[in-house]
């Protein structure tokens, strides 16, 4: 297995707790150090009300990737993207996937609280498939990253219902728009 699918897997797997240890807490804007697009109600564990651990994780697997691109070399022109590109929407979708937004019953989601006590939605939004497709689009070949080819449990190609932070700007660089099919002026 390459290193890009163990990446890919490993995100996916630290989004897979058991019903009782998820809740539902707001994060604020900028609250979170690497992920600070995320500004919405999160799924997160029980024991990692801020999301900082969660947040953690995701610029862990943010920095693997860096690795690669630096060994890659992103001198080298490889399509009409460019390793800032792919690093932009890898961290969107790490993002993403670790902080899945809570959602509400009318969506197409995945129940994850027993119930609706302290203010926790018992339904989790799916990440949207086309944040990991502009992985594939915009991050060179040598990452071999690859996407459900349909809907999961945690990922939905329903645009109106699933989970795309919201964002046109990003954070990071205010010049420069969100990556993604998403992203507009």
């Amino acid at each position: 297995m390459r290193i890009a699918e163990l990446l890919s897997l490993a995100v996916i797997a630290s989004t897979s707790l058991a019903a009782a240890d998820e809740v539902c807490n707001l994060i604020l804007a900028k609250s979170l150090s690497f992920c600070s697009m995320v500004d919405y109600v999160a799924v997160t564990g029980a024991d990692d009300l801020t999301g900082a651990a969660a947040d953690a994780d995701a610029a862990t697997y943010y920095a693997s990737v860096e690795k690669i691109l630096d060994r890659f070399g992103c001198s080298t022109k490889y399509s009409l993207y460019n390793c800032d590109d792919c690093r932009d929407a890898y961290k969107y979708w790490v993002c993403a996937v670790q902080f899945q937004r809570c959602g509400g019953s009318g969506q197409s989601a995945t129940a994850i609280c027993p119930s609706v006590a302290n203010g926790c939605d018992p339904f989790r939004t799916r990440t949207c498939l086309s944040i990991c497709e502009d992985v594939i689009r915009k991050c060179p070949y040598v990452l071999n990253f690859a996407c459900p080819a349909e809907d999961t449990e945690y990922f939905s190609s329903d645009l109106a219902n699933c989970n795309r932070l919201d964002r046109t700007r990003n954070p990071d660089n205010p010049d420069l728009g969100w990556p993604g099919t998403f992203a507009s002026s």
